[in-house]
């Protein structure tokens, strides 16, 4: 099995795989921190590795005209069960199939570090954003714990089998600065891994007080951007 059909071969244990705190808080960052009042009603808006579709369904939600993709066909196809008002389609981030402008925003949770280069991948989500459109991306921060996740992986303790190519804080910020992106809002998600579900609460509150003075060492980092 290649890595890019790995998230094929899970399609149907996707969402218990998914832990539900962190993804309803990267829901909560996209659209509550970033798009906020923002106008998505009739706007062109992409979720570049829709897996299940829980950001396209917040999209639609908000009014959006949505096109879903993922690199893995099976999870097109219940994203498309699971939101029939969006159009589903496969392909890779690293070779989006739309033309360069369509869309008025562009959603990425969490995607870009699970293709061969998270930089060209970024490069075609800027490329097919319209001048002036909003780029809404969160990705694992590389700066500080990707070593727990090398460690975890060595000891056999994880059984993930797709790329993990995390970006470092600072150096991604530069790369979107360098992408003819304005920078709107940067910051971190997750001071700690959430793996503790009493923590949480915690954990939430941290986040709060820290997401912009400690981003570089949180978990996630979120970027808002618009193309100039």
């Amino acid at each position: 099995m290649t890595r890019e059909k790995f998230y094929d071969s899970i399609s149907e244990e996707f969402d218990r795989m998914m832990n539900t705190y962190d993804t309803n808080r990267r829901i909560e960052v996209i659209f509550d921190d970033f798009l906020g009042d923002a106008p998505l009603q009739g706007k062109r808006l992409l979720d570049g590795g829709c897996g299940t579709g829980q950001f396209t369904q917040k999209a639609i939600e908000r009014g959006a005209d949505v096109v879903s993709l993922d690199i893995a066909g099976r999870l097109v196809e219940v994203t498309r069960r699971k939101n029939p008002g969006a159009r589903a389609v496969c392909a890779s981030l690293l070779a989006l199939p739309f033309d360069t402008g369509t869309f008025d925003y562009v959603i990425a949770s969490d995607v870009i570090e699970h293709t061969r280069d998270p930089y060209i991948a970024t490069k075609e989500l800027i490329r097919v954003l319209k001048p002036k459109g909003k780029l809404c991306i969160t990705v694992p921060n590389k700066s500080f714990w990707y070593f727990f996740v090398v460690l975890a992986n060595a000891l056999g303790i994880r059984k993930y089998k797709g790329f993990e190519n995390w970006v470092p804080y600072y150096r991604y910020k530069r790369f979107l600065n360098d992408n003819n992106l304005t920078i709107i809002d940067y910051k971190g998600i997750h001071l700690f891994p959430f793996v503790v579900k009493f923590l949480n609460g915690i954990l939430y509150r941290l986040d709060k007080v820290f997401q912009r003075k400690l981003g570089f060492m949180m978990v996630n980092l979120a970027a808002l951007a618009e193309k100039k």
